[in-house]
C-alpha cells in the first residue's frame, strides 16, 4: 500500500513539474520570437472555478481566433476592446495579452487587419 501511495504522489509531483516547464517554454518561445500586433477581447468563457479569455488578431493578413489565460476583472468592460498583444513567429497560436495597454488609436486598429465593422 505504502508503494502505490509513493507512486501516486511521484505521478502527482511529474505532473505540476511539467505544467510549470510547459508554461516557462510556452512564455520562453514567445519572448525568443516576438512579434507585436493588436488584438481584440471578444469573449470571456467562465465555468464554475475558472474563466477562459478569447481573442481575435490578424497576422499576416490571416485571421486567427484564441484563447489566452483567465479572463481579467472587470471583462465585461474589455470585451470589444483592443490591447496590445505577443506572440511567437514561429507559432502565432502561443500569444501573451498585456490588458494594461488598451488601444483606442482607429488607424492603428485597422492597421493591424481588423475592418471598420471590428470597431463597434
Amino acid at each position: 500500500m505504502q508503494k502505490i501511495y509513493k507512486l501516486f504522489l511521484l505521478i502527482i509531483f511529474l505532473g505540476v513539474i511539467s505544467l510549470f516547464v510547459k508554461g516557462y517554454l510556452y512564455k520562453s518561445e514567445i519572448e525568443d520570437n516576438k512579434r507585436e500586433t493588436i488584438c481584440k477581447f471578444v469573449y470571456c468563457k467562465k465555468a464554475p472555478k475558472t474563466t477562459r479569455s478569447y481573442f481575435k488578431y490578424y497576422v499576416s493578413n490571416k485571421s486567427y481566433s484564441n484563447s489566452y489565460g483567465n479572463c481579467p476583472e472587470n471583462c465585461e468592460e474589455k470585451i470589444n476592446k483592443f490591447y496590445i498583444m505577443n506572440y511567437s513567429k514561429i507559432d502565432p497560436n502561443k500569444i501573451l495579452v498585456d490588458f494594461s495597454k488598451e488601444i483606442k488609436d482607429t488607424v492603428k486598429i485597422l492597421n493591424a487587419g481588423f475592418y471598420s465593422k471590428d470597431l463597434k
